[in-house]
């Protein structure tokens, strides 16, 4: 053998070697977690523990009815910050983290009772934390795919439901979802989230996207819907929503409670003529577009949205205290 053809068996053995070591890097070298342990990250809400997830939620005033507030995708209990205290003068405000953002914990659905990313498990949860909150009905309030959960919700379980408000509902998909052929490749439980991590700046447009009056979005927003990058595997969280949220089905003509949708006609991510599609499959539908505002009505305009859902559940001025 010449000394040639021994020189290059050793570079094909060299790159042979390299090739196994970058496989062997690739396949078993951790990924070091990001953000901290969420109940670190916020002292002027709660957490409790529901099926052993511990949901970050805000619970405040007082009366015989109550409201639940589901955010969208990308959201938090962050995004309802106009209004609670407003709705709050008629009646308990529960607004909560869904499972997946905000500062409710990122349970491995593998070791979990129940997967809390699907609708279904959300729908547990948030059922589970009614009841320990003794709450037996509620008008359900949710804003994209949030409204899928409650719609969902309102279908399975009608006797938890008072009315349903659903601000531009995304009601086809659920919210979530990733590409089949994407979650079938190799080691995408592992560098998906990872991936996500390096998405957020694509993140932050489709927040900008949300926003028809862009002079609204100042950077206190901006890093309000941020804060929740800080929890202990947020990127593991979305990964797991994209994943496993897919859309099922739901039964609309099945829904006896009152339905009111609030839609933007500037609104680019759900479309309006969604909203009013919604409002023809629905027995008791009734819908109120705004101008000035874009997918997040609720953030916008929260004093045109606020009248208009008092407006629709009968709610006077007469209610509040001291009137």
């Amino acid at each position: 053998m010449g000394l040639a053809e021994r020189a290059g068996r050793l570079a094909k053995s060299r790159k042979l070697l390299i090739i196994l070591a970058i496989i062997l890097v690739i396949v078993f070298l951790p990924i070091p977690p990001v953000g901290r342990p969420v109940e670190e990250l916020d002292t002027n809400s709660s957490f409790i523990v529901i099926d052993g997830v511990k949901i970050h939620y805000l619970d405040t005033g007082s009366g015989n009815r109550t409201f639940i507030l589901l955010h969208g995708f990308g959201a938090s209990i962050f995004s309802w910050r106009e209004i609670v205290q407003p709705l709050s003068i008629y009646g308990r405000v529960i607004a909560l983290d869904r499972p997946g953002f905000g500062l409710t914990e990122r349970v491995d659905p593998s070791k979990a009772p129940y997967n809390p990313y699907t609708v279904d498990g959300e729908a547990r949860l948030i059922l589970g934390l009614m009841d320990a909150l003794n709450i037996s009905r509620a008008v359900f309030v949710g804003h994209s795919a949030g409204a899928y959960t409650a719609l969902y919700i309102a279908s399975r379980h009608p006797e938890r439901i008072e009315a349903l408000i659903l601000i531009a509902p995304a009601w086809r998909s659920g919210g979530g979802g990733l590409p089949r052929f994407l979650l079938n490749l190799p080691l995408a439980d592992k560098y998906g989230p990872l991936f996500l991590r390096a998405s957020v700046p694509s993140l932050e447009k489709i927040l900008y996207k949300a926003w028809y009056d862009k002079g609204k979005l100042t950077q206190q927003v901006i890093d309000g819907y941020k804060y929740p990058l800080n929890a202990r595997d947020w990127d593991k969280g979305l990964y797991w929503v994209m994943k496993y949220r897919r859309a099922v089905d739901i039964d609309l003509n099945s829904i006896e409670a009152p339905v009111l949708v609030i839609h933007c006609i500037h609104d680019e991510i759900v479309p309006h003529e969604e909203g009013e599609q919604l409002c023809s499959l629905l027995k008791n539908p009734t819908i109120q577009l705004l101008d000035n505002c874009g997918h997040l009505p609720h953030e916008e305009t929260p004093e045109a949205t606020l009248e208009i859902m008092l407006r629709f559940l009968g709610i006077g001025a007469e209610e509040k205290p001291g009137a």
